[in-house]
């Protein structure tokens, strides 16, 4: 499909088949976007879950970083009702592309999957990649030809008028999103912040917003109550906990396939991720989908309801 046609394609009634590639354990976002895919099963059928490597002190290593995130994927499914192997999970990479190894792809069952999900599929298949990119990379430099039937939505890098592009999930693996913006693949890339509104970073849940998740069950409970006070107690804002505001940024990349009329997106020359994490532009570059804004209030009402309907 050309970008065009993916833009289009978005806006169709057809559920969408997808996988999410996520750093599962890094945040409490990546939850909330997988109850999210979970919960609006008129909008995506949720394949598969790969899990992503991070490393920010919550675990040890860059490795343990996806282990954790796999073990949470299970925690997850099991709140969600959904345990019961119809969605199978994948263990993803656990190290780095590095110089000392060319740069080659890193091979894993997650990027395995992407490779085998995306061959067998009569239709596109989306990959929602909410973590580091090293499993979707590895897999489309291991077998090119599955570009022909997926696109990549990956929440990674700043807003172009954030002085650097060294995002969270860009600089777990920064080499692994350079070689990904450098790959002629249909792309949705969702920025994160900037001095101007308009990133990944509008989807700020208040604890108002938490409190809209309807319902007794178990999902609703975690979801709405303990998973919540979890964070709000690291957070240390129990005291003030009405002024409390906390960015689920990984929302938005199964917002894209829920309402991705709520989205300004735009056609672009890719973006290079300089050596010193500052962004670089070519107009002769292939082009990619890259997000300007998003209706925040939109995304965070659907991801609530989507819950409550679990």
């Amino acid at each position: 499909m050309t970008l065009e046609q993916i833009l289009e394609d978005l806006k169709t009634d057809r559920v969408k088949k997808c996988i999410l590639d996520s750093d599962m354990y890094n945040e409490m976002d990546d939850q909330y976007a997988l109850a999210y895919c979970l919960g609006r099963p008129d909008k995506i059928n949720l394949l598969s879950i790969n899990a992503a490597p991070f490393d920010n002190g919550r675990t040890a290593t860059f490795e343990k970083g996806m282990e954790a995130s796999y073990r949470e994927i299970f925690k997850i499914l099991d709140v969600c009702g959904r345990n019961d192997g119809s969605i199978p999970a994948y263990e993803g990479s656990r190290v780095r592309f590095t110089a000392e190894n060319d740069w080659a792809p890193i091979d894993s069952p997650a990027a395995r999957n992407i490779i085998k999900t995306v061959k067998e599929s009569d239709e596109i298949v989306y990959i929602l990649t909410t973590g580091c990119c090293s499993n979707v990379t590895s897999a489309c430099m291991m077998d090119p030809s599955i570009t022909d039937n997926m696109c990549v939505i990956w929440l990674g890098g700043h807003l172009f008028e954030h002085p650097d592009c060294a995002e969270f999930n860009l600089i777990q693996d920064y080499a692994a999103g350079q070689l990904l913006l450098n790959l002629d693949i249909p792309l949705i890339l969702l920025p994160a912040c900037g001095p101007v509104a308009g990133g990944t970073q509008e989807l700020k849940f208040s604890i108002d917003t938490f409190r809209s998740i309807k319902g007794d069950g178990k999902a609703q409970k975690f979801f709405r109550d303990d998973f919540v006070m979890q964070f709000a107690e690291e957070d240390h804002v129990l005291n003030n906990i009405s002024e409390w505001r906390r960015v689920i940024w990984d929302i938005a990349a199964p917002g894209v396939i829920c309402h991705p009329e709520s989205y300004t997106f735009k056609i672009i020359p890719a973006p290079i991720f300089g050596d010193d994490h500052k962004y670089a532009f070519d107009s002769t570059r292939h082009k990619i989908i890259y997000m300007e804004k998003l209706d925040a209030d939109v995304i965070t009402k659907d991801t609530c309801e989507a819950i409550s309907s679990l």
